[in-house]
């Protein structure tokens, strides 16, 4: 299969957000920015993008606000050009909606490229969408219950797949 495109959720996938989620969860959005130094970049991930960049387009495709997750890219020094937010289309994941937006900034075919998410929405999502679906579950993530086309449980893991 040729790949062109590889499609990143970001919390709990590239950026482990867990310290951020009760904040979040109550809208405390002055407190989420204030802890952002809190979050930790998934070891290894920088050197994956930093490769995976040489041969593919890249997007991240998150559920999240486009200034959080602005400020989150920013602060983890993450080079991915494209990003597709929570108020960027008007249906959400589990909905193909975002993924299908992601796969048209990245000018790639859906059938080319790779969706990499965390959660079971991400995973419908891709599935929908048309994309292979991986489910990352170097983070807390969902069992793979919503039947993904891979699952890699290290960021190692998933480096050698999409690299050899």
């Amino acid at each position: 299969m040729e790949i062109l495109g590889i499609i990143f959720d970001m919390d709990m996938t590239l950026i482990d957000t867990s310290s951020l989620i009760s904040y979040r969860q109550n809208r405390q959005w002055n407190k989420v920015y204030h802890n952002i130094p809190k979050t930790r970049i998934y070891p290894g991930i920088i050197n994956l993008v930093n490769e995976l960049k040489r041969r593919y387009n890249l997007g991240i495709v998150t559920s999240s606000p486009r200034k959080y997750a602005n400020k989150l890219i920013r602060y983890h020094n993450i080079n991915i050009p494209i990003l597709v937010a929570y108020h960027d289309t008007r249906l959400h994941k589990p909905a193909p909606d975002p993924i299908r937006l992601g796969c048209q900034k990245l000018a790639c075919p859906r059938n080319k490229i790779i969706s990499i998410g965390d959660d079971k929405n991400d995973i419908i999502a891709s599935n929908i969408a048309g994309t292979t679906s991986v489910l990352a579950s170097w983070g807390i993530s969902s069992p793979n219950s919503h039947q993904a086309d891979f699952e890699f449980t290290s960021v190692e893991d998933l480096k050698h797949y999409l690299l050899n």
